[in-house]
């Protein structure tokens, strides 16, 4: 690593009411990956805003390379070499790769734009971080939000950025992608980038992260270098309370040997996506499902559910065949679906929270053929209590919530609902640790008292960590069933990659 680039003395920011961050020091050295781990609300964003100059309001001051500096603006902060690349991605869709990368500084030949200059430079960009399979010409609306999410990173780096600041960057990416950006990270890193790594993700910043510093409720409260990470003591750092607090809920008294079978799918195919799926799951059972992004998972659960049907098989719930062919037909039978794009299929941003818990149930909350009040908010408030969600009011809009908190909204509408079967797609996705721990509760809770949870997570150690048995899929079908005996992350990856199978 080298020397210090960057230096935040003694920085403090308020808004109206609430003090966000409360005298942050941190040093960034040329050559080194930080990592910036916090629950949300932590004060990860605005740390990141003051360094590239959105915010200017604040006490303290920063240091480039030993010398003071403020920026006006983002565009001051980029003339210094400092870059961003956001969660969201701020392309311009019907513009080219290389336009959204140099726009805004484009090389000229006198007046007018030079093209020739400008696929060169792009070109040379993409070689040196070893990016593949991206043409200058191509028009972004048709790239994957992974190839989005580099066009991102090339547009930082076009400034010959000294400092690059990654907030979430794989938050949307597979595990063949984020691979891919790990790379690329470490291709900057040789070339003496100094680099802020924001990610709910501790697996992937223990990898690539020299250090670690943590934020709770705007201050620091921990610096911890590469050689003493330890999991336990970052989560620890971040939430203020150990692992097994959250542990201790309770004593588990299931007998899963001798639960009956709430739900039997036999021979479940359907036509380049399932092919033969068969798997039996019991009263209480918490059964996950593993295997590599692509595997099957995801569309296995859309077809149970009735969003995409199933061609051939049969499902039976609670000893009853049934016939599944939309979400309607699978609400009715008891089941439930949590997807894992919670914005697009899950949450309906423009209502409220009351709205979002309460949607599927209006029927129940009726006086004659008006809809209760009264009824309308004690059941809100019932399951924002119950699941902890953290909101100033059960008619803020969802959309204005955490990630977590949205998250508990779309669990309440089901658990309102009493499904015998709640199918769960990476439900922890892009959320924070105390919220996922949260989750991780709200799942043993209902299994306890005798839902059936059927479980999807790339999280290698969650999916164990919650899986009574496992499940496990390769190119849409079932190439192996763990006992909880058997459940280890090699063990799932055997079946995963179909290591002699």
């Amino acid at each position: 690593m080298g020397d210090v680039l960057f230096k935040v003395e003694h920085v403090s920011k308020s808004f109206p009411g609430v003090k966000v961050l409360d005298d942050i020091n941190i040093e960034l050295k040329k050559g080194s990956v930080h990592a910036i781990v916090g629950e949300n609300g932590a004060g990860k964003s605005t740390f990141m805003n003051i360094v590239f100059g959105v915010y200017q309001d604040y006490e303290g001051r920063l240091l480039w390379e030993d010398a003071p500096v403020e920026f006006a603006s983002p565009l001051e902060a980029q003339a210094k070499g400092i870059a961003m690349v956001h969660q969201e991605n701020s392309l311009i869709p019907y513009l080219s790769v290389m336009d959204n990368i140099y726009l805004g500084h484009y090389p000229k030949k006198g007046a007018f734009i030079d093209r020739q200059s400008l696929r060169r430079q792009v070109v040379k960009l993409m070689e040196e971080l070893k990016i593949e399979g991206l043409e200058p010409e191509t028009k972004v609306n048709t790239l994957s939000v992974a190839q989005k999410q580099l066009v991102e990173i090339v547009k930082a780096l076009s400034r010959d950025a000294q400092l690059l600041m990654l907030d979430e960057p794989t938050a949307a990416l597979t595990t063949k992608e984020t691979r891919c950006l790990m790379d690329i990270i470490e291709t900057l890193r040789q070339k003496g980038v100094a680099i802020i790594y924001v990610s709910h993700r501790l697996e992937e910043v223990f990898e690539i992260a020299d250090e670690i510093s943590v934020l709770r409720d705007g201050c620091m409260i921990v610096n911890i270098p590469k050689e003493k990470f330890d999991y336990d003591e970052v989560i620890y750092h971040m939430i203020g309370r150990k692992l097994e607090e959250y542990d201790a809920a309770g004593e588990d008294l299931r007998d899963l040997k001798n639960s009956r079978e709430i739900l039997r799918v036999e021979h479940l195919s359907r036509r380049n996506e399932l092919e033969n799926i068969s798997f039996g799951a019991r009263k209480g059972e918490i059964l996950g499902f593993g295997g590599l992004v692509g595997a099957g998972r995801s569309e296995l659960l859309e077809a149970i559910f009735g969003y995409d049907p199933y061609t051939e098989g049969e499902i039976w719930i609670d000893g009853e065949k049934v016939s599944i062919r939309s979400t309607e037909d699978a609400i009715r039978k008891g089941l439930a679906l949590v997807p894992e794009e919670r914005k697009i299929k899950g949450i309906f941003p423009g209502l409220s929270v009351m709205e979002n818990i309460n949607v599927a149930s209006y029927r129940e909350l009726k006086n004659g053929r008006l809809i209760s009040k009264h009824k309308e908010h004690a059941s809100a408030m019932k399951y924002v209590e119950e699941l902890k969600i953290r909101t100033t009011s059960e008619m803020k809009l969802v959309g204005q919530l955490s990630g977590g908190n949205q998250q508990k909204a779309i669990l309440a509408r089901w658990l309102r609902m009493k499904p015998k079967v709640l199918m769960l797609d990476e439900p922890t996705h892009g959320i924070d640790i105390g919220a996922k721990e949260d989750i991780y509760r709200i799942i043993r809770t209902l299994a306890a008292s005798g839902t059936t949870i059927l479980l999807i997570s790339s999280e290698m150690q969650e999916l164990i960590r919650l899986s009574d048995r496992i499940v496990v899929m390769r190119e849409g079908k079932i190439s192996g069933v763990l006992e909880k005996e058997e459940i280890s992350q090699d063990s799932i990856m055997h079946f995963a990659m179909a290591y002699g199978v």
